[in-house]
């Protein structure tokens, strides 16, 4: 039996609406039809949860097992039909009369409309939000405390040591005496008396300038209004532009070197002594004459160049070595710059230095051409920067232990140390010499170590490699769940052979850290009442702020705002090594 239309409009509230209903939705078709052939749309959406008198789509197929909006239209047209079998004579014909223009039209459509063509009337998903591939990782921005500033500059003041510390270069007094003949050795003021010997103090005034942050974004009004409805691009604009401040802020922390008021400064370029030819081994590109160029490598950025070094004597298609008189204070790794001609030389890349005998080597492979050229300003430290970690342990007079793995341990140029076998396969040797010399000096017992992960895959095939001399060591398989098992292992912790609690010292890496570098970190100072409850600390007037700027022009403008420093309360009681290859 057909529908009538209580039943085709069964949620209307009475037959008035019903009616209405039935002249919106012929309205609504009628519509739909003349918008067509005025080609204004190329694709009328469907609304699956609106009533019959919603528009509808015109899209014929829709994949496997759907119904497509083309079939619905096919349907609504029938249950009508069916309708005017309820109506008066004259309406009946009025419907009709619709319905033979709408079938007419129903069939051009069917003929006409496919997915192959028109190709332009099937729109593309569009997926919100846009997919972020950006790893973020700030391990020592999340660990390090946090504390309150003032001013323009932090002043701190630290005793050093005091008699019978055996720190601070204070010298040992024996507090033995007799008080009954021992006289006019202390005085005090004008009067010498009988008493013990005075204690003396060795101590320090640190100042360090309050330095900023800022980093800025930019949304025009274009980009804005083109995007709504799919992604919240001032949303997307304010969570970038913080991690990217963030991120900022973990590099300096890590690497960064400033060249202000209490900074480490800029590093001195390095000298080039001589160039040479390698003894063996292909340097595809190389010919007899080069002229060289080297730069000192931070973190932070590069130096001034050294004087440029030439050779006209060199053996073609060999590699080439570059000896260099010493190796700069905070120099991670060397920037090459290299040419056939003088003058024009241009960037090979960045390099490790190898100890050779008494040598500082640097070994390029083969020859690139269309790099970078020279550097004519000193990168190497920021006036407006503060000192991270490698800058401050990489500084001999300030930290408590550095080492540079070529100079002390040696070995063949490009080649790891772990596995050159002999009196070169070290292990972890150069984290317990450090350990040893920290112990020594200040009786640091450290808790962590970090290093690229380069370096931590080396420690790893060290254990495992027998050959290596470490048959001892063993990996054991362990069945899990539902006969699942686990194979491998890694080196996640350091016994310290100087620690007095035997801390297994935790092996770290950082994503960020220059392959070669590492350093040993004492987070607090195993004195209770130093006044240091952590060794370094960020100190902020101002902590992380966000600016909307005024809008000016067609665009929204935001900048995020940082003002403090990194402080450095006990470098002594940490190290850093570098040149591990």
């Amino acid at each position: 039996m057909s529908p009538k239309l209580e039943e085709l409009y069964s949620d209307a509230a009475d037959s008035r609406e019903r009616g209405d209903r039935l002249e919106l939705t012929k309205q609504a078709l009628k519509a739909s039809i003349e918008r067509h052939d005025r080609k204004v749309d190329s694709f009328i959406p469907f609304d699956s949860n609106a009533g019959p008198n919603a528009r509808f789509g015109i899209m014929k197929n829709v994949g496997p097992g759907g119904s497509s909006n083309f079939d619905k239209l096919q349907a609504m047209a029938s249950k009508l039909e069916s309708v005017t079998k309820g109506l008066s004579a004259d309406e009946a014909a009025e419907v009709t009369s619709q319905l033979d223009t709408l079938k007419g039209f129903i069939g051009d459509l069917g003929k006409d409309i496919t997915v192959a063509s028109p190709g332009n009337l099937h729109p593309y998903d569009l997926e919100t939000p846009a997919k972020q591939l950006v790893p973020r990782f700030t391990p020592l921005r999340n660990e390090l405390p946090r504390q309150k500033g003032q001013g323009t500059a932090r002043e701190y003041r630290r005793i050093l040591g005091y008699t019978n510390t055996g720190m601070g270069g204070v010298a040992n007094l024996t507090p033995f005496f007799n008080s009954e003949s021992d006289s006019g050795v202390p005085t005090f003021g004008s009067l010498s008396l009988r008493r013990g010997q005075k204690i003396s103090y060795a101590m320090d005034v640190h100042t360090v300038g309050y330095v900023e942050m800022s980093l800025s974004d930019m949304v025009t009004y274009k980009a804005y209004f083109s995007d709504l409805g799919f992604e919240d691009v001032r949303q997307l604009s304010q969570m970038a532009l913080l991690w990217s401040h963030l991120l900022g802020e973990e590099r300096a922390m890590l690497y960064g070197r400033g060249s202000g008021s209490g900074y480490e400064g800029v590093v001195a370029a390095p000298t080039v002594s001589s160039i040479a030819s390698a003894a063996a081994g292909t340097g595809s590109g190389f010919g007899t004459t080069e002229f060289v160029k080297v730069t000192a490598y931070t973190g932070q950025g590069e130096s001034l160049p050294s004087g440029e070094a030439t050779n006209a004597a060199l053996t073609a298609g060999r590699p080439l070595i570059i000896n260099l008189a010493s190796q700069p204070t905070g120099a991670i790794a060397y920037g090459v710059y290299i040419s056939t001609t003088t003058g024009t030389e241009t960037f090979q890349g960045f390099y490790p230095c190898t100890t050779t005998g008494t040598a500082n080597q640097i070994q390029v492979p083969a020859l690139v051409t269309g790099g970078a050229t020279v550097p004519v300003a000193d990168g190497s430290a920021n006036a407006n920067g503060y000192d991270g970690f490698l800058s401050v342990l990489s500084d001999p007079t300030v930290g408590g232990y550095f080492a540079r793995f070529d100079t002390t341990y040696g070995g063949t140029a490009g080649t790891s140390v772990f596995t050159q076998g002999g009196a070169n396969n070290v292990g972890d040797r150069p984290w317990q010499d450090a350990f040893a010399a920290l112990y020594a000096s200040v009786y640091a017992d450290p808790e962590e170590v970090w290093v690229a992960a380069p370096q931590r895959r080396q420690l790893t095939d060290f254990m495992r490699n027998a050959a290596n001399g470490t048959a001892a060591y063993r990996i054991t398989l362990s069945e899990g769940d539902a006969g699942s098992m686990t194979i491998g292992g890694m080196v996640s912790g350091l016994a310290n052979e100087s620690s007095p609690t035997s801390r297994i010292t935790d092996l770290r890496v950082h994503p960020y850290m220059p392959v070669g570098a590492s350093f040993i970190r004492s987070r607090v100072l195993n004195i209770p009442d130093s006044g240091i409850g952590d060794t370094t600390a960020v100190t902020s007037v101002q902590d992380y702020m966000s600016v909307d700027w005024p809008q000016i022009q067609f665009t929204y403008d935001a900048s995020t705002y940082w003002l403090g420093s990194l402080v450095h309360y006990a470098p002594k009681w940490s190290g850093a090594i570098y040149g591990l290859q």
